[in-house]
């Protein structure tokens, strides 16, 4: 398993997970506003970010480490994303927790510009696990076999559609919305576990590779 996916599953048994437990929406427990308990705007704090929204709520999520393209966020609430470029590959302190993220080859989303000229496959590997962390709730090599597919559009922002489709959890859909002149990825929805609402992200204050926590 990838270093930053043991850290978070780490950091989750430290978190004090029975209020997570049960939870429709478990980000219900971040400040919508986001503000802290101080009245501080979070969104004026230093350090690169992430703003998160599943439903109709929100939260920052700070960057706490790092290593290249892989970073670990965490938010006030105590829940805690690895992402590696922009694609979320673990997360803990959530009813259901995507524990770890294999890719059989390299990432399309590494190069989103090439998905300009020409769609892409991949497939990969993820364990699942429900935060009672009993046997019967965990899932190991949950395979998904996917396709990336950017609109043919003269937008400035291009749309990327992620389709993948698995025999164990199903067919799922994630979007990544990509400025059509950096080529950079702005914002994104993804999936992070059956039984549990995608997530969508602002990608704007993420750190840039080789930049490190304040």
């Amino acid at each position: 398993m990838p270093r930053i996916a043991l850290v978070a599953l780490l950091l989750l048994s430290g978190c004090g997970s029975d209020s997570l437990m049960g939870s429709g929406n478990p980000l219900r427990f971040f400040m919508g506003s986001g503000l802290d308990a101080a009245g501080e705007d979070e969104d004026g704090a230093d350090g690169p970010s992430l703003h998160i929204t599943q439903g109709s709520v929100s939260a920052i999520a700070r960057l706490i480490d790092q290593q290249g393209e892989r970073r670990m966020w965490r938010t006030r609430g105590g829940v805690v994303i690895a992402t590696d470029g922009v694609r979320v590959v673990a997360t803990a302190g959530l009813a259901m927790q995507l524990a770890a993220t294999r890719f059989d080859g390299p990432d399309p989303l590494g190069e989103p510009a090439a998905l300009l000229t020409r769609s892409a496959d991949s497939r990969r590997m993820v364990d699942l696990m429900e935060s009672q962390r009993t046997p019967e709730g965990m899932r190991f090599g949950v395979a998904l076999n996917c396709r990336l597919v950017a609109e043919a559009a003269d937008d400035d922002v291009v749309t990327i559609t992620e389709t993948c489709r698995s025999e164990q959890v199903g067919s799922i859909q994630n979007r990544f919305w990509m400025e059509r002149d950096s080529t950079a990825i702005a914002a994104s929805e993804q999936w992070i576990g059956p039984g549990i609402a995608q997530i969508q992200i602002e990608h704007a204050g993420q750190a840039r590779p080789g930049e490190t926590p304040p």
